[in-house]
């Protein structure tokens, strides 16, 4: 068990909402990115919209990820570090 602030977690649910955190922050960043090439028909916002579209992609595969661990279709049986 991993005792947190808001108490202990298994390793199982310490994957899950690692998984949902990076998709969240991943979720903010691409509309931060967004909001910046707006309108925006230079290098620099074209650039950034692709990376927003790479960005979308991950976030859609860590909840698929944290989908799957929550269904214990992957399971982590003990904790890192």
């Amino acid at each position: 068990m991993i005792e947190d602030l808001d108490g202990p977690r298994t390793a199982q649910q310490e994957l899950f909402y690692d998984l949902e955190d990076a998709s969240a922050v991943i979720g903010w960043s691409v509309v931060e990115l967004t909001a910046l090439a707006a309108g925006g028909l230079s290098g620099d916002a074209v650039a950034l919209r692709k990376v927003c579209a790479l960005l979308t992609a991950q976030q859609q595969r860590l909840e698929a990820y944290a989908n799957e661990v929550k269904a214990q279709r992957i399971n982590r049986s003990e904790a890192l570090g």
